[in-house]
């Protein structure tokens, strides 16, 4: 077998696999809407359902609504297909050494490796699939001595059954001769060509080298090369790249966070520029601290908007202090979990709606000299009472999503702008000054005359309502809900809970 040997994955019509995945078009299948992909205003992409209709990657996009007239269109989004794409990406490299996106929903990687580990070509294709299978995922492989005959054996498997053509080794020039001179992608090259009244890549391949590069240039001698199957372009080793994580070794370990934020500030800078240079921003990012005794500390930080140098800096002090390594720190890594395209978080023309950046940076500012749960944000969570509904978290951590219940017993809105955390302790008693049960107001037997509440003189009661009870399972007990009118015109919430009533609210 040859040194080069090449696998190339494909999945076909990538831009609409990423616009199913993100909702830009609707689900797919066999009752779903064909889908497309529009840029200036011309189609760049299509699934099998549009092209069944008549639809095909060029047309205008009034043309392929009539053609189809069910179709679906979404706008390309090449930055968020690129992102998407990196997860196949390191999924992919859990399977093989070595792997590079080459564009359009195509990944080379090195076969050699790979068939030597799993045993054949044919074993390590099926450990790839298997590994995008998890995914959701079904791609075409090619495979060959080089890397453009194994991306043009890649689409020509998307049309067989196994979904993988291997063209043998030293046999790459065979299986390209075939081919017309258009898949060398070139306009102004095959057009010359097919004057020339050369037209497949045999004929090409047989012109002479310095009459090809009298014509052509350089760019015509690397045309010529591939079609001898000759293609010299090697796969990156890096995979997604340095740039895109962070991984730093410290000898001998570091025992305190002030010395972790001085040995790790220059390197985020240097990471987190990077990233900028490619117009990427890091939203969600994966710490991952090592001691010296082998314990491992690892947290996935996530932010509403994204991660600046210090940010990172800081979660890292944050989760060093938190940890129990119980050892000096030998090691950090910093993977990029989510990475966005930096203009998505630029402002808009006439600002945006979040909070500004001198407020931010005041915010920031406290955290870092106070610690991570000085400064906390409030957000609307899933419970029956109305304290389980409102979640503190630290600035800067995205909010946790709300669990979508349902919750029986749960207070309906309007509900009260003021809640106490945690409740507290009021006497509700009836007209002979005796303290007024649950039971007997559900049977009507006693009716609440006088509310004390908090750190306030007595109170008629002008109107009430309840009780309602609120089963709660996991805590196997119950508690019950009442909802009042005092004589000074507020009205509050009250729980029964262990014999005792508990101001929970207060409408304001």
């Amino acid at each position: 077998m040859r040194e080069s040997r090449v696998g190339v994955l494909r999945v076909p019509d990538w831009p609409v696999v990423v616009a199913r995945q993100t909702g830009a078009l609707p689900a797919g299948g066999e009752q779903g809407a064909p889908g497309a992909i529009v840029h200036a205003l011309r189609i760049v992409a299509c699934d099998e359902g549009a092209r069944v209709d008549g639809v095909r990657v060029g047309m205008r996009v009034r043309d392929a609504q009539a053609a189809a007239p069910m179709l679906a269109l979404a706008q390309a989004d090449p930055v968020g297909e690129a992102l998407a794409f990196e997860q196949i990406v390191r999924t992919v490299l859990t399977v093989v050494p070595a792997a590079q996106p080459i564009g359009d929903g195509a990944l080379a990687f090195r076969m050699r490796g790979a068939s030597r580990f799993y045993g054949s070509e044919p074993r390590a294709i099926e450990a790839v699939r298997g590994a995008l299978a998890q995914l959701g995922l079904v791609a075409a492989f090619g495979v060959a001595d080089d890397r453009f005959t194994a991306e043009l054996a890649a689409g020509t498997a998307a049309g067989t059954p196994g979904g993988e053509v291997i063209v043998p080794a030293d046999r790459s020039r065979d299986f390209l001769g075939p081919l017309p001179v258009g898949v060398l992608g070139d306009d102004e090259l095959p057009s010359m060509l097919h004057r020339l009244g050369v037209h497949t890549l045999a004929g090409f391949a047989q012109l002479p080298d310095d009459s090809i590069r009298d014509r052509f240039g350089a760019a015509g001698v690397i045309a010529l090369a591939r079609a001898r199957g000759l293609d010299d372009r090697r796969i990156d080793d890096t995979g997604l790249g340095e740039e895109r994580a962070l991984r730093l070794v410290f000898e001998p370990g570091i025992e305190g966070v002030a010395e972790l934020a001085l040995a790790v500030r220059e390197p985020v800078d240097r990471f987190v520029r990077q990233l900028a240079e490619q117009r990427l921003v890091c939203s969600e990012i994966r710490i991952v601290l090592r001691g010296e005794e082998g314990r491992v500390s690892e947290r996935l930080w996530r932010q509403p908007g994204f991660l600046r140098a210090g940010d990172i800096v800081d979660r890292m002090r944050w989760q060093l202090t938190e940890s129990e390594l119980g050892s000096a720190l030998v090691e950090v890594q910093a993977l990029p979990e989510r990475l966005d395209a930096q203009a998505s978080h630029m402002p808009g023309l006439w600002g945006g709606g979040g909070i500004d950046d001198r407020t931010k940076h005041a915010l920031e500012r406290l955290q870092s000299m106070l610690g991570r749960e000085a400064v906390l944000t409030a957000a609307t969570g899933g419970g029956r009472l109305l304290a389980e509904r409102g979640v503190l978290t630290p600035w800067g951590d995205a909010a946790p999503i709300p669990s979508a219940g349902p919750w029986p017993g749960a207070l309906p809105a309007p509900r009260p702008s003021v809640v106490f955390r945690p409740p507290l302790p009021v006497l509700l008693t009836d007209a002979a000054g005796l303290p007024v049960e649950p039971d007997a107001l559900d049977v009507r037997e006693a009716s609440p005359a006088v509310f004390s509440p908090p750190a306030a003189a007595r109170r008629r009661v002008v109107a009430w309502a309840g009780p309602w009870p609120i089963r709660r399972r996991e805590l196997g007990d119950t508690v019950h809900r009442v909802q009042l009118l005092d004589g000074e015109g507020e009205a509050w919430v009250l729980l029964h809970a262990d014999g005792a009533w508990l101001a929970e609210g207060r409408y304001a």
